[in-house]
């Protein structure tokens, strides 16, 4: 009787170990799904929707697009004529971001986009931020550059931040 009895303490003890490893692997497995900052780098393309599948906090950041809006997009009205405008040198880049928070949770989100050469040096970086509030919405982050610039960019790099 007790040659079962440790057995049947050996197998219990072996499953409560087996129960702890794939507890602890799910909840290692949940917290990379809801990250708090995540990173995705790609080819430079305007008019191409690029799948992130990231997830900061509650935020589901679905895709971006980026688009060049040309020269002097966003210049109208009285003050650039006032105190001159660099638009005939420059091209508004915007990055198109869907991306939605089902809970009410209160979620912000800060986008870094670097724009990098074909070797990786930097190019030009904008940092910017948006909140959702259970909701589904774009943002638009717009971004001046000089044009003679786009052509060199091959690669973008986006570091996303989170915080409730």
């Amino acid at each position: 009787m007790t040659k079962t009895l440790a057995v049947i303490r050996a197998r219990s003890l072996w499953l409560t170990v087996v129960g702890v490893c794939v507890a602890a692997t799910l909840a290692l497995a949940a917290q990379d799904t809801h990250s708090l900052s995540a990173e995705r780098s790609f080819d430079f393309k305007t008019g191409k929707v690029f799948d992130l599948g990231v997830q900061i906090g509650q935020v589901k950041i679905a895709s971006v697009e980026f688009q060049n809006l040309g020269r002097g997009y966003g210049q109208g009205g009285f003050a650039p004529r006032v105190r001159g405008s660099d638009s005939e040198a420059s091209t508004t880049i915007r990055a198109h971001v869907l991306a939605e928070n089902p809970t009410t949770e209160k979620w912000e989100v800060s986008f870094a986009l670097e724009f990098l050469d074909r070797n990786g040096k930097l190019i030009d970086r904008v940092t910017k931020k948006s909140k959702w509030d259970h909701e589904a919405k774009p943002y638009d982050l717009d971004h001046e550059l000089l044009d003679y610039v786009v052509p060199m960019i091959a690669q973008v790099r986006i570091k996303f931040e989170g915080k409730n």
